[in-house]
């Protein structure tokens, strides 16, 4: 990972610096034509002027002077020939004619004895007529000097400006290396030790990035692997519990069968058929136990659902077990009311809820209510049951909790919380005790997507 997040830096730093260079390439291009066209703008200004000079047949020195001149000063070796090859005036005799001072600071910047390129001849016309030509060559001097200063100070100051971006880029592609590699390779130590069984492990959050929010989310699972060991044991030592009492009572029941200490075979037989019922309950717990597991990890299915008719069918295999114990059990729900939630998970919360309802309720009945709450739902079970003490309802909801001497494993209402917490919604009760109980689950709604016909 370090190698492929250096090399990753690398490349960018070769592309910048090759796109560097093709920067300073086209630069000095674009500017070595410039030169050359103001070069070419200044040479037909010359033969513009000399072409002045010459009128009626005649050169008016005065004029053919001052454009020599003018010439020489743009930077040019210049010489001006007649029709015969003669040569009428070049910038020597400009250049001896002139007063020392002025020659002088000519001096300083041009030096026309070391022009060594090769003459461009240009014909002079006047009416279309040739009276001559002038000759002329880049000299040695100021201009020409600065522009080659230019192009070399250009190129040095890009080779050095890509040695700082680049060394810096190396520097930086190495620092950031670093910060990046060294909390993933802390995350990688820690998954190691969580392997070999160490859940405990936990990883230091030092940033709010992607790398801190993975770290965040890998102290969550830590977390919640440790909390699933610890309650894989409990829930092992709970079955343990729970296996041992039925197990060694029928085992008891047998022996005196076989040792002939019981004068009624039938009473061991039935406490035995006693155990065996409860040992029945006790693995429908436990696969109760395992579905719920899986549902409250597996991921919600949004639904439409017509609430009134969904809590009347879930209701409906409880009525007849009121009826022996003589309660009722009414469901008050609008029928207009449609909300969306996951239809497994929902449904498994209010059948726990009924089913407690039914259990711990002796006379009276159980109102199952819906309403919209907000922008969600509520449902809310009511009973007229036992109650619950202050004190207790702050653990029911907890696993394995047992109220008295009630049947079961104790992880209804521990279900019921998770599973409510799984669809972003609360549960809270309120109780007295010999006043009844009720329960009330709270989702916010979730809409459903759209779908094109």
């Amino acid at each position: 990972m370090r190698n492929k997040i250096f090399l990753a830096f690398i490349a960018v730093i070769l592309t910048a610096l090759v796109s560097g260079y093709i920067f300073k390439w086209l630069m000095t291009a674009d500017f070595t034509d410039y030169v050359r066209s103001m070069q070419d703008r200044h040479i037909y200004w010359v033969v513009a002027s000399l072409e002045e000079s010459h009128k009626d047949g005649k050169w008016d020195n005065d004029v053919l002077f001052e454009a020599v001149h003018w010439a020489t000063m743009l930077g040019f070796d210049v010489e001006v020939l007649d029709t015969a090859g003669g040569v009428i005036m070049d910038s020597e005799k400009v250049y001896g004619a002139l007063p020392h001072t002025m020659r002088h600071r000519m001096a300083d910047m041009l030096e026309h004895n070391k022009a060594t390129g090769k003459y461009v001849s240009y014909p002079l016309r006047a009416g279309g007529i040739s009276f001559g030509m002038v000759k002329m060559r880049p000299a040695e001097g100021y201009v020409a000097i600065k522009e080659v200063l230019f192009k070399k100070h250009g190129a040095y100051f890009m080779l050095v400006s890509l040695a700082v971006a680049g060394g810096g880029a190396v520097v930086l592609a190495m620092l950031f290396t670093r910060l990046l590699i060294n909390p993933l390779k802390r995350l990688r130590e820690a998954s190691d030790k969580i392997a070999k069984g160490s859940l405990n492990v936990r990883c230091a959050v030092t940033s709010g990035d992607e790398v801190g929010a993975l770290a965040a989310s890998f102290n969550q699972m830590a977390a919640a692997l440790e909390r699933e060991d610890l309650l894989r044991k409990h829930v092992m030592a709970n079955i343990t519990h729970e296996l041992r009492t039925p197990l060694t009572i029928m085992k008891a029941n047998v022996e005196a069968v076989l040792d002939g200490v019981v004068n009624s075979p039938v009473d061991a037989l039935k406490n035995v058929n006693q155990g065996i019922d409860r040992l029945t309950g006790l693995v429908a717990g436990i696969e109760d136990l395992v579905k719920a597991e899986e549902n409250v990890l597996r991921k919600c299915s949004y639904e439409g659902i017509e609430l009134s008719e969904f809590i009347t069918s879930l209701a409906e295999p409880f009525i007849q077990a009121a009826a022996q114990k003589g309660l009722s059990i009414t469901v008050d729900v609008p029928e207009t009311l449609n909300v969306t939630s996951d239809r497994e998970k929902l449904s498994t919360i209010l059948i726990n809820l009924i089913s407690n309802a039914v259990k711990f309720t002796a006379t009276g009945g159980i109102i199952i209510s819906g309403a919209p709450d907000g922008g969600g739902f509520r449902v809310s079970v009511k009973d007229t049951g036992c109650g619950i003490a202050a004190g207790e309802q702050g653990l029911i909801f907890g696993r394995f909790y047992k109220k008295g001497a009630a049947s079961g494993m104790g992880v209804g209402l521990s279900i019921v919380k998770e599973l409510t917490g799984a669809l972003n919604g609360t549960i809270t009760v309120e109780s007295e005790v010999g006043n009844g109980s009720v329960f009330t689950v709270r989702f916010a709604q979730r809409p459903l997507p759209y779908i094109s016909l």
